[in-house]
């Protein structure tokens, strides 16, 4: 190959840059993201943010008034399991 064809480091660090501004960018939207999940009866909702920290937790008041404190508490366990779950499968 002759030295013709090669890029110069001029333009190789440009393309770095540019790599490292895209990275940079991904990994910033990557932090907005928000995950929501619902546990199987649709009693409890809960939002986490990308890293899995809970940011939210919403409990479906007509379903509540029905249900005992041990089924909802698993109702917000399983919601939020499903939602860490997805925040992680996105990184």
């Amino acid at each position: 190959m002759s030295e013709k064809n090669l890029p110069s480091l001029d333009d190789l660090l440009a393309q770095s840059d540019q790599v490292d501004r895209r990275l940079l960018a991904h990994r910033r939207q990557a932090a907005d993201q928000r995950v929501k999940a619902q546990d199987d009866w649709g009693l409890a909702e809960v939002v986490v943010d990308s890293r899995g920290r809970v940011l939210e937790v919403a409990i479906n008041a007509d379903l509540a008034a029905r249900t005992n404190l041990a089924d909802l508490a698993e109702a917000v366990l399983q919601a939020a399991r499903a939602a860490q779950s997805r925040a992680e499968a996105l990184s």
